[in-house]
């Protein structure tokens, strides 16, 4: 399995019960690489806590920030949206969240309220990560994208420091799959 695919599934892997489907499995490998153990293991603790709701909107207030990322560069590659789709399918959303979030790809939803609805810090590392994944899928790195990146780093209040090791961590997973430039 490509590490894009697995980590397209963590979001989903956070409340799946402890069963963990093959892609799920992978993504929770991946996330260990990237995020580290005991950050991961925070992260699942704190959604554990978490009403169904509001699993559910920390889940949806990452995935438009992803759209946001995907259309950072003002294109959504076909890497881009394909990952977005499989995101959005391994979240374990309402099918008509799934709908309207399937809707929105190609387009910057607002941000306004981002720091309020992604209350969980560990959510806020991981998120990075998916949003440097795709910022890497087009195997093209745009200065929006980076630009994006280190705004929103700053916005949830990770470090310089552990929002470039994130980075990194994502461009190391992937370094043999894709052939990335401007990085």
């Amino acid at each position: 399995m490509a590490a894009d695919e697995a980590i397209a599934s963590w979001l989903g892997a956070l409340t799946d019960g402890g069963v963990l489907s093959a892609s799920a499995y992978a993504g929770r490998a991946v996330a260990v690489y990237v995020l580290g153990e005991e950050t991961l293991r925070r992260l699942r603790s704190a959604f554990d806590k978490l009403t169904p709701e509001q699993a559910e909107d920390e889940k949806v207030a990452a995935i438009e920030t992803c759209l946001w990322m995907a259309a950072a560069d003002r294109f959504v590659a076909p890497e881009e949206r394909m990952l977005l789709v499989e995101m959005i399918a391994c979240a374990g959303l309402s099918p008509e969240t799934k709908a309207a979030l399937e809707g929105e790809i190609g387009d910057q939803p607002s941000l306004a309220d981002l720091e309020l609805r992604l209350g969980t810090y560990e959510l806020r590392e991981l998120l990075l990560a998916m949003c440097w994944e795709l910022a890497v899928a087009d195997g093209r790195i745009d200065r929006m994208e980076t630009g994006f990146y280190r705004g929103l780093a700053a916005r949830l209040g990770v470090t310089p420091e552990r929002s470039e090791s994130i980075r990194a961590a994502v461009q190391a997973e992937l370094g043999g799959e894709r052939n990335v430039q401007g990085a």
